[in-house]
């Protein structure tokens, strides 16, 4: 466990806000302390009101934020007298204390305040921070005797029984108080939920929190060895492209599949049978469910046998008012040790990975401690079906059209195949750019859009990179095959037979090359497409491009047989017939004035030589792009889209 205290960076930080900040994302960046909200820290302070009067203030972590990467934004500030009001109330229930605390904002516009704002405000000490450290829940969780806080803390550390979040914990941690149990012990644990660390000085507040941790960690390691979960496997990509369209028919949407880690293929099973004791610390529930799915070789048998169980566990709440959700599970365990996660986006399929993680890792010490106790299945289900949790869920805004799919682009470094993966990817889309030049990786950078370097005619290139694709994201849904080159223009009776062949297998035999490796995952995608880029020297060729023109109508040929035999799979299959896009690679300047001399143009006038006087850019054909493989042409297959500005000859 790192000490990441740094004496330069909060040497220059003057404000107890600014500090309380700093020592927060200490701990936020830590995985080991917190995953992805979890967590949170406060700071007691003076405000000055509307009438410059000093008041009692406290700061406490907003909902909604970060402790790795927020700053002094992340805080909502509150008058500390009526949050201590509030926690000598008999009894609060969960809508009034969110209403109450809201009251007591100095800003009624901030973020609402983390839900354990009163048990924040009812703990003595100006500073104080909360985690859900792996090693003090593994221990926590374990079947271990109670003497073993003693063993590894001493006198030094309190700890207090398990109660729901909210009211009833600042109630908890209010009588604590009120017996002088802070003014006994240097950290505050709550059995199944996590550690409490305070001090009037921000810095001893974080050294004692890390110092508690480690000892736990050390006590962990020294009697049990330094246990964690392995790398990811590699799984067979069909059979995961296959597991991904199962677990999206449960939840009744796409999702995305990320890799988490794995375990030795003979504690799979226990795994899964230990996870139905508990989750290792309460908001994992929210992000995992209670538990995973266990699939074998016949994933839709586990699936199945998963959805049966949560619909049991729902049951047995015996709520009429409560509305079950879906029926898939958020992880999957595979009988081969490998761990992966599902959601409807990257972020909540990477916090479910992360989830995994550190329950995997805590179940392996389980496993040498005697067992595992989590929380209750009644607890677990309260948490879960929660209305303050609910109402998150709920408030979370519907993602764009494309939310959970996954998109492969050819030739996608720059031009028209760039600006349809940017395209796609801003509507929600997982898109991965092919293209044989390294810019590809430069410019497609960033979370779910990406470029990778693939000779597009090449078959194990394509192939490898297709099932790299489906291991990162689950599978394939969407398919943009948009590679080409234009070579020297010349008559058919000065063709050079290198240049003609040089076009057929970029212009044809790779789309074909890319099509067969990408078929079997798209049979398993959601509304799946396939989308070529043809030309409009396909309905309209011209002189002097016939090794461009034939391999064009090759290819579009080759769109109107896919048509016909994956329309019974539901995989739409369509060609655009861009004409003049000049804001693309593949016009060159020479190449542009060598067109424009044929036809007797000048430039200019070349690029809007079609019947709208219009010039055709790279976002038009993006835009077209996204129509056919979206859901607005969903029951078009084998069409052929010019897009030209109207032509004559096309018409």
């Amino acid at each position: 466990m790192k000490n990441r205290w740094n004496d330069t960076e909060a040497s220059a930080l003057a404000m107890d806000l600014e500090l309380r900040a700093y020592t927060s994302r200490l701990i936020g960046v830590d995985a080991e302390l917190v995953l992805h909200g979890g967590g949170n820290t406060s700071v007691k302070t003076i405000q000055k009101d509307i009438f410059g009067n000093d008041v009692d203030a406290i700061f406490v972590k907003a909902s909604g934020f970060d402790l790795a990467n927020m700053w002094t934004e992340g805080f909502t500030g509150l008058e500390l007298n009526k949050l201590l009001a509030l926690s000598k109330l008999p009894a609060l229930s969960d809508p009034d204390m969110v209403r109450e605390v809201k009251r007591a904002q100095f800003d009624p516009q901030a973020a609402n305040a983390s839900i354990e704002a009163i048990v924040h405000a009812v703990i003595p000490y100006k500073f104080v921070d909360h985690s859900h450290a792996d090693a003090i829940l593994t221990i926590s969780n374990s079947m271990l005797p109670s003497e073993t806080w003693q063993e590894v803390f001493g006198d030094s550390v309190a700890v207090l029984p398990y109660v729901k979040p909210g009211f009833d914990l600042a109630k908890q941690v209010a009588e604590f108080a009120a017996k002088g149990g802070f003014e006994r012990c240097d950290g505050l644990i709550l059995e199944n939920h996590g550690l409490f660390t305070f001090n009037d000085d921000a810095r001893k507040s974080y050294d004692q929190h890390i110092k508690l941790v480690a000892l736990a960690q050390g006590f962990l390691e020294d009697k049990f060895g330094r246990l964690k979960p392995g790398a990811p496997n590699t799984d067979d990509p069909l059979a995961l492209a296959q597991l991904r369209r199962a677990v999206g028919d449960l939840a009744g949407f796409p999702v995305l599949s990320r890799p988490s880690c794995s375990v030795p293929e003979d504690f799979s099973g226990r795994l899964a049978e230990l996870t139905k004791t508990g989750t290792v610390t309460p908001e994992h529930v929210i992000h995992n469910k209670p538990f995973p799915a266990l699939v074998g070789p016949e994933a839709t048998v586990g699936l199945a046998r998963f959805a049966a169980d949560y619909q049991a566990y729902f049951d047995r709440a015996g709520d009429d008012n409560l509305q079950r959700l879906p029926l898939n599970p958020h992880w999957v365990v595979s009988q081969t040790g490998s761990i992966r996660s599902f959601g409807p986006n990257i972020k909540r399929a990477d916090i479910s990975a992360d989830v995994a993680r550190t329950t995997a890792k805590a179940l392996l010490y389980a496993q040498e401690t005697g067992g595992w106790q989590g929380l209750s299945e009644d607890d677990l289900r309260g948490l879960e079906y929660w209305e303050l949790e609910q109402a998150k869920l709920k408030k979370q805004p519907k993602g764009p059209e494309l939310t959970g799919k996954i998109a492969v682009v050819t030739g996608a470094a720059t031009g028209i195949g760039r600006a349809i993966a940017q395209k796609l990817h801003a509507k929600g889309a997982v898109v991965v750019g092919f293209d044989i030049n390294p810019v590809v990786v430069e410019n497609l950078s960033n979370t779910g859009l990406e470029g990778t370097v693939v000779d597009a005619t090449d078959r194990a290139e394509v192939e490898v990179a297709l099932a790299n694709v489906v291991q990162a994201y689950g599978g394939l849904d969407i398919l943009v095959s948009n590679a080409g080159i234009f070579t020297a223009g010349a008559q058919v009776e000065d063709m050079d037979d290198n240049d003609w062949a040089k076009s057929m297998r970029v212009n044809l035999d790779a789309h074909m090359i890319l099509s067969r490796a990408s078929v079997p995952y798209l049979r398993q995608g959601f509304d799946p497409s396939i989308l070529f880029m043809a030309s409009r020297n396909v309905p309209a060729p011209g002189a002097g491009a016939s090794a461009y023109s034939v391999a064009k109508a090759g290819l579009t040929q080759l769109m109107r047989v896919l048509a016909l035999e994956l329309a019974e799979a539901g995989v739409t299959v369509n060609a655009l017939h861009p004409d003049a896009v000049f804001d693309t690679e593949l016009w060159t300047d020479e190449a542009l004035k060598r067109s424009a001399k044929r036809y007797g143009l000048t430039v200019e006038a070349y690029k809007k030589r079609n019947l709208m006087k219009a010039e055709i850019s790279s976002d038009h054909v993006a835009k077209a792009a996204l129509a056919l493989v979206g859901d607005r042409f969903r029951r078009t297959t084998g069409a052929q889209i010019p897009l030209d500005g109207g032509n004559a000859r096309v018409i």
